[in-house]
């Protein structure tokens, strides 16, 4: 359920791991604490894409899937690098 998307993406980047989340609905009826750092309120799709990013602007990306309906993807190979090398199937670094 998108009521999760926040907190899925909070945990993972406070985690340092990796995450991929397709954002949909903004529920900012629900979510009236959201804000950007910009301190405007999330209240679009837009929004919602940005606020993600801004959990970890240095790790958080977006790019857009090949497929009908929401394709926007929000996602992270996570901050520690234990996890971006097994996000990329690599060995980890001792």
């Amino acid at each position: 359920p998108d009521q999760a998307t926040g907190d899925i993406a909070a945990f993972a980047v406070e985690a340092g791991k990796p995450f991929a989340v397709v954002p949909c609905c903004t529920f900012h009826e629900t979510f009236r604490d959201r804000a950007l750092k910009s301190g405007e309120r999330v209240v679009t799709h837009a929004h919602l894409v940005q606020w993600l990013r801004e959990k970890d602007e240095q790790n958080v990306r977006v790019s857009h899937l090949d497929a009908p309906g929401r394709s926007v993807v929000v996602y992270s190979l996570g901050s520690q690098p234990e996890a971006k090398a097994k996000a990329q199937g690599e060995p980890s670094p001792e």
